[in-house]
């Protein structure tokens, strides 16, 4: 029940105790006017009595009513108690978490790309060939992340791609269905990538993940623009963050690996000086403008970019 039902839950409670409260004064009223008795009281006793009463009835045949056709007021009514309980466990288990995460170092994010190569299949391999690079893949990453990370106080990872658990997975990710659906529309590249946050002491744990090599971005292609006025104070480095987001998300929508999207060449503060200089003491309309330098593929390892001032986004 969002705010709105709430604030119309309370309008509603108050509405409905104006009327019952309305309809027992008018009863008490009635009974008062034709001096009826109860268990011999004065009349005005008996009024009371009966205005209080039917009061109360209403209030049981609207509680009853509530009770039977909402769900939010049964379990009100009837199970606080074990809600509070499980909100109670609910919050521990995220204040054990936080605190986890607050006293323990994060030692590898989820996500993180690993392994600094990559493996490169093709449908012209045989499968023979693709599990025994695949497989020589396998082991080189475990070396480098064992090498890597032990000192950071994770442990090292325990089998070989020639364990049959391991050579199970591996035969399984070749088989998959979107790397076999890849592999019919040209080269897949398959990176070593994080699939969970890595605390101390932690085993090393990692997944491979699958990409089809394909063309991003051609070359001199514009990826990214800013359009701005002449006159404009543009500051040079808000300036370069703004493209650098635009090409990443660009990139990663045309299925480049988020890690590499992330590759992208620093601009020179000489080079972003000049360009916010030359908006500043312009006039008319102006275009920051990021072109590809160069066909781009998942395979190039990230975005290699030109940064230019334009009076066209041609």
């Amino acid at each position: 029940m969002g705010t709105l039902g709430g604030i119309a839950l309370i309008v509603a409670i108050v509405l409905i105790a104006g009327v019952i409260a309305y309809i027992g004064d008018r009863v008490g009223h009635q009974v008062g006017r034709k001096r009826l008795t109860l268990f011999n009281l004065r009349p005005k006793y008996t009024s009371t009595i009966v205005a209080v009463g039917t009061g109360m009835m209403i209030a049981l045949v609207v509680t009853l009513t509530a009770v039977l056709l909402s769900d939010y007021a049964k379990q009100a009514f009837f199970h606080l108690d074990e809600i509070n309980n499980r909100v109670n466990e609910l919050q521990a288990e995220a204040d054990s978490l936080n605190k986890r995460a607050r006293e323990s170092n994060v030692v590898i994010n989820r996500g993180d790309l690993l392994y600094d190569q990559f493996l490169l299949l093709t449908a012209q391999q045989s499968s023979a060939e693709k599990l025994k690079n695949l497989s020589a893949f396998f082991d080189a990453v475990v070396t480098s992340l064992d090498r890597r990370y032990a000192p950071a106080q994770l442990k090292k990872y325990p089998f070989s791609a020639k364990d049959p658990e391991v050579s199970k997975k591996l035969l399984d990710l070749l088989h998959d269905q979107r790397v076999e659906g890849f592999l019919l529309q040209g080269p897949v590249i398959v990176l070593a990538i994080a699939d969970q946050n890595l605390f101390v002491n932690d085993p090393i744990h990692f997944g491979f993940e699958p990409y089809p090599d394909r063309l991003i971005f051609r070359a001199h292609q514009v990826i990214a623009s800013y359009e701005v006025d002449g006159g404009s104070q543009v500051q040079p480095f808000v300036l370069y963050a703004q493209l650098s987001s635009g090409v990443q998300d660009a990139a990663i929508e045309q299925g480049m690996p988020g890690a590499f999207a992330r590759a992208l060449p620093a601009i020179s503060e000489a080079q972003m000086r000049e360009i916010s200089d030359t908006i500043r003491t312009g006039h008319g309309r102006f275009y920051v403008v990021v072109r590809a330098d160069g066909d781009i593929y998942p395979h190039t390892g990230g975005i290699p970019v030109d940064f230019s001032l334009s009076r066209t986004l041609k």
